[in-house]
């Protein structure tokens, strides 16, 4: 998995399935694509209550655990499960989460990742959400990189 051709193809597989959804990735993959030298430990994508039953559907075959409401932690919001090519895809349909805004799709930015374009949460919404959920790690990780990039 640590192959960035790996990741290539899979995200490649996933953009184009979701071609015409609107979703965006969010996390450890979200920061790999915006140029983080990090190895992501999964891919979650964001999307809306409506946009998680048409993944869900075109993904069907890779399901692992049925869409489901959570509210522990605060996330208020549909998840679920799915794995292909030995990856654990999370899909969150975004209701009440309090850690990341509802308006947070409108704001995806596209980036350029190998030969995709992929719909990404800017790097300044994830540091956000990261502050609110206390995961003060990435919060610094990514204040270094912009500071870094702005230099």
């Amino acid at each position: 998995m640590e192959n960035n051709k790996e990741i290539e193809e899979t995200l490649s597989f996933i953009s184009k399935k979701l071609h015409g959804i609107d979703y965006a990735f969010i996390g450890s993959i979200n920061l790999h694509v915006q140029g983080f030298e990090i190895i992501p430990r999964d891919i979650d994508i964001l999307t809306t209550p409506e946009g998680i039953k048409e993944i869900d559907r075109i993904l069907d075959q890779f399901r692992v655990k049925e869409i489901c409401f959570d509210e522990s932690e605060g996330r208020g919001s549909f998840r679920s499960f799915y794995n292909l090519n030995d990856w654990e895809i999370e899909i969150l349909g975004n209701v009440n989460n309090l850690y990341r805004d509802k308006e947070s799709l409108k704001k995806k930015i596209f980036i350029a990742f190998e030969e995709i374009e992929l719909p990404c949460i800017p790097l300044v919404h994830e540091l956000e959400t990261y502050e609110k959920m206390g995961r003060m790690e990435k919060v610094q990780m990514i204040k270094k990189f912009l500071r870094d990039k702005s230099s």
